[in-house]
């Protein structure tokens, strides 16, 4: 299904110091089993992942424009669309704009709230990536930026953490964490007696795995 973004009724959340217009849609509401997989596609911007509660996923976004008017930033904003799917037990939520993805000073800011125990995967291209609090299977792959995983050590079995250019690291690990660094950067842990995998890959950037 095909969802453009429209924002004609949106807040407007903030505007100065810096004359940066903050606008919000509202809220994606999907229905899910305790099976199901939740894959996202998102292309740029800062993403959070978060547990949620019952049986739903919830896709909230912002988008803030500088040294834009209100009018201009609704209006760049609104060519945002968010496709979805739900085929084979796998939810998949793709966000894009149309016709081409260019910024022009918008940011976009989104926020996933998905029942703690799913299977995600998502795929990002430039940003910053935020997860916390989820106990399912994660397979994460992000172009350019930092992504930050929080995990539960307990649940997890095996996590890996890659980086093409810049710094992989698992902490929490202790000394069966395994390192690596010639070309790129590669940490691996497999101690865990969970049931959870992390893996973790970022092109370009800092990628951590925080086993609490």
């Amino acid at each position: 299904m095909k969802l453009a973004l429209t924002l004609a009724a949106l807040a407007v959340l903030a505007a100065p110091p810096a004359r940066a217009a903050l606008l919000a849609t509202d809220p994606h509401t999907y229905p899910v089993t305790a099976k199901h997989r939740i894959r996202l596609e998102f292309p740029v911007g800062q993403l959070r992942v978060v547990p949620g509660d019952g049986s739903t996923v919830r896709f909230d976004l912002k988008v803030r424009c500088k040294h834009a008017t209100d009018e201009r930033c609704e209006e760049m904003a609104n060519h945002l669309i968010l496709d979805s799917d739900d085929v084979g037990g796998t939810l998949h939520l793709k966000l894009h704009k149309y016709p081409e993805w260019n910024n022009h000073g918008m940011e976009v800011i989104g926020q996933l709230s998905v029942p703690r125990a799913l299977a995600v995967d998502i795929e990002m291209g430039v940003g910053e990536l935020d997860i916390d609090g989820l106990e399912g299977d994660l397979d994460v792959e992000l172009g350019v930026g930092e992504a930050d995983i929080h995990a539960s050590r307990a649940l997890a079995n095996h996590v890996s953490v890659d980086a093409g250019i810049g710094d992989a690291e698992i902490r929490g690990g202790g000394s069966s964490t395994r390192s690596r660094s010639f070309i790129g950067s590669h940490a691996v842990w497999t101690d865990g007696d969970g049931r959870s995998a992390v893996h973790l890959h970022v092109g370009v950037g800092d990628a951590t795995v925080r086993l609490d």
